[in-house]
């Protein structure tokens, strides 16, 4: 009897190995995006951002390809943010913030693809961004000639860009306080902090 019990526990340990494997496999396998090698995810923000260890050089994106590839046709967001932002406009993480009926969420575009977040706490749900708020160069024009452009670090891909309640926010590297705060719709300069 006792030897019987004994293969008993061992065909039940060996089929939980092999379930755990199974099911490890399942939840770790590709995504169907493209993935990055080599990622590690430091907090930026609320939100965590997806740094490469092993190449120098960066991927970065256009607003609109981020745009085309994180949103449905004629879906509409309330929040925007780039991260690591340079002069051309390109930046290496786009995150949209979108509402599907009474459901807010993130919609994030990097070199890993396009990933939902749940919302950071503490981020308001505002009212939809216009369709005319100025062009992010325009934008990305005054915010070099302003006084505050010295803090952004435009030319080397360091700052970040937020848009929501009708205000473009550029910040330098690891910075709240030094940066410029702009109309979205008027391109006035509001705040300009060195």
């Amino acid at each position: 009897m006792k030897m019987m019990r004994f293969s008993g526990l061992a065909c039940l340990a060996a089929g939980l190995v092999v379930l755990f494997l199974f099911c490890a496999a399942c939840t770790s396998g590709p995504s169907g995006q493209a993935p990055a090698a080599g990622n590690t995810t430091p907090t930026t923000g609320g939100f965590s951002a997806v740094v490469g260890t092993t190449s120098s050089q960066h991927e970065t994106f256009t607003l609109e390809e981020a745009e085309s590839a994180a949103l449905q046709q004629n879906q509409s967001f309330f929040y925007l943010r780039g991260e690591h932002v340079d002069n051309s406009g390109k930046a290496e993480r786009w995150i949209f913030g979108i509402r599907e009926g009474n459901v807010s969420s993130m919609q994030v575009y990097d070199a890993t693809g396009v990933s939902t977040l749940a919302l950071p706490d503490g981020l308001p749900v505002a009212e939809n961004i216009p369709a005319g708020v100025l062009s992010l160069a325009d934008i990305l024009k005054i915010a070099s000639s302003s006084p505050g452009a010295g803090s952004l670090d435009l030319n080397g891909g360091m700052a970040t860009l937020e848009l929501t309640n009708g205000e473009y926010t550029i910040t330098g590297p690891g910075s709240v306080n030094q940066g410029i705060v702009i109309n979205a719709t008027t391109g006035e300069l509001i705040a300009a902090h060195d």
